[in-house]
């Protein structure tokens, strides 16, 4: 179990130990450690025969192969391969192709044949006509078109298209060559979204023609070191991953290829960095290296939220240790991972969602938005700025929350918010007006002319010289706002009595700003 930096100072200044939480809603199915000294990529297979379901892990000498339906979970093939820190998989059809960074006898694309599992699986060829070291191998998931990318075979070499029409003998067929290196791709249809790693971009590039990639757009990842993405299912939105601790995850709108932007970010722990995020449904798996798997339900990608995780590794967080990647796409919804230290993990998880609000703020005696107000949430000890339209956005699992809600010149309100999963709830907030003191306000403005005065039943208020009046509003005499109307600056504007109470009351006069521009002190019969 982690020690987070903090407890671990604590720990040491006044003897106290604090160990953090290390799991939520996901459940280990079992794990798998074969000894070796790293561990990496890994991914999923399925016999669709059979219904079995594999997980393939990349370790420091190959690439192992366990059988995952039941426990305990078995390693049934292992197929070796130049050593190295680094090994990444796909899977198309039957066949596994695998790449790595290492060198030396047995370099290249390996092309594993698992059609004989869970008897055995076997190495059918090791491709190395066009290149023989790979960073990332990627293909499109979300159908059977027979092409796999491979990124990182050379320090500008961009990103390789295969053709593996015949599983055993690919045939190059094309490349993206920006210029640059491109780190990681996700692939969906007749789009490639390019990590270029070192000028801290994402391309999106139109891949319809395979021979000739087209650049169509490219984002700026501020912070740099873009790693990897991957984009939501309705292909609106794409999650950028930035291999460098101190940098949250980013969720850009990617519908309009003009006009791309950020809607928000996403951190478990800002000391760690997102390695791969990996979506299905309404949710993103991130690999958080240090702080495990992260589940967050994005069905409003603009306010994602952190529904579950598993900590897999107990040291300080940050740097690179910890969980590799987390493929979350078998039928039986078990997620398999890499854990770079002790190998294979097989987790469940329970399909917690969050739920939401989105408040809006206004001004209970005029209903005019206020814009600046602040949003406090106590339970969470945060506050929630608005957006550029006023809106306080806030997600969550389930509960109650305890809320305030403040702006200069009016009352403070506490309230309690109830949130359900999938709630999206949509709240109008109204602030009063500070109560004012009706010595201060007869002081200082201008003299507001209004006859009778006193009055019984009606009176006459002159708004000759206050063009930019747009609200009356009256106080009593114990600076309770009581009655607040619209008015048109420069006219007369007659008010009927209608509720007021008897005694002394203050009129004044606001501008569209919420600016005082007059008032007068007024008796009422």
């Amino acid at each position: 179990m982690k020690i987070p930096f903090i407890t671990l100072v604590l720990s040491v200044l006044f003897s106290l130990v604090s160990f953090a939480q290390d799991r939520e809603n996901v459940k280990l199915f079992g794990q798998f450690h074969r000894g070796d000294t790293r561990y990496s990529g890994s991914w999923s297979y399925v016999d669709l025969e059979t219904r079995r379901e594999y997980a393939l892990l990349g370790t420091i000498t190959g690439t192992a192969i366990y059988t995952i339906d039941d426990q305990p979970i078995r390693e049934v093939a292992f197929i070796p391969g130049p050593s190295s820190n680094w090994r990444e998989i796909t899977i198309l059809g039957k066949y596994a192709y695998i790449t790595t960074e290492g060198s030396g006898e047995g370099a290249g694309m390996q092309i594993i044949d698992l059609t004989n599992l869970p008897t055995s699986a076997n190495l059918v060829n090791t491709y190395t006509a066009t290149f023989t070291r790979g960073h990332i191998i990627q293909r499109d998931i979300y159908s059977e078109v027979p092409y796999v990318y491979v990124m990182g075979t050379c320090g500008n070499c961009g990103v390789n298209i295969l053709d593996v029409t015949d599983p055993v003998n690919p045939r190059e067929i094309g490349t993206y060559s920006p210029g640059y290196y491109i780190h990681d791709a996700h692939i969906k249809g007749d789009y490639l979204y390019a990590a270029a790693f070192n000028e801290g971009v994402m391309d999106i590039v139109d891949i319809s023609d395979k021979f000739n990639p087209v650049l169509l757009a490219q984002i700026d990842v501020s912070g740099g070191n873009t790693h990897s993405a991957w984009t939501t299912e309705d292909n609106r939105h794409l999650i950028i991953s930035s291999e460098k601790d101190g940098l949250p995850a980013r969720i850009w709108n990617i519908e309009d290829l003009s006009n791309l932007y950020e809607v928000a970010t996403y951190s478990g722990n800002l000391a760690s960095l997102t390695h791969n995020p990996y979506v299905k449904g309404n949710y993103v798996f991130f690999s958080h290296n240090t702080e495990g798997i992260r589940v967050v339900d994005i069905k409003d990608p603009a306010v994602p939220v952190e529904v579950g995780f598993y900590d897999t590794f107990d040291g300080l967080s940050g740097g690179f240790s910890g969980l590799w990647s987390a493929c979350p796409y078998l039928p039986s919804g078990k997620i398999i991972g890499g854990n770079r230290e002790d190998g294979l993990y097989v987790w469940t998880f329970n399909n917690a969602r969050a739920g939401r609000f989105y408040a809006t703020i206004e001004d209970a005696s005029t209903a005019e938005q206020i814009m600046d107000a602040t949003f406090y949430i106590h339970k969470m000890d945060v506050e929630v700025p608005a957006n550029l339209e006023g809106i306080h956005k806030f997600g969550a699992m389930p509960g109650n929350f305890k809320v305030e809600i403040s702006a200069e010149g009016y009352e403070n309100q506490i309230m309690e918010i109830r949130l359900e999963p999938d709630d999206s709830l949509n709240i109008e907030i109204l602030l009063k007006p500070t109560s004012v003191g009706l010595f201060d306000l007869a002081q200082h403005l201008p003299t507001l002319e209004i006859a009778p005065n006193p009055f019984t039943e009606f009176t006459v208020l002159d708004l000759a010289d206050f063009d930019r009046a747009t609200y009356l509003r009256v106080f009593n005499s114990f600076g309770q706002l009581v009655r607040s109307e619209n008015v048109v600056g420069g006219e007369f504007y007659i008010l009927d009595r209608e509720t007021l109470e008897e005694g002394v009351h203050i009129f004044t006069i606001f501008d569209s700003n919420n600016e005082m521009l007059g008032n007068r002190k007024v008796l009422i019969n």
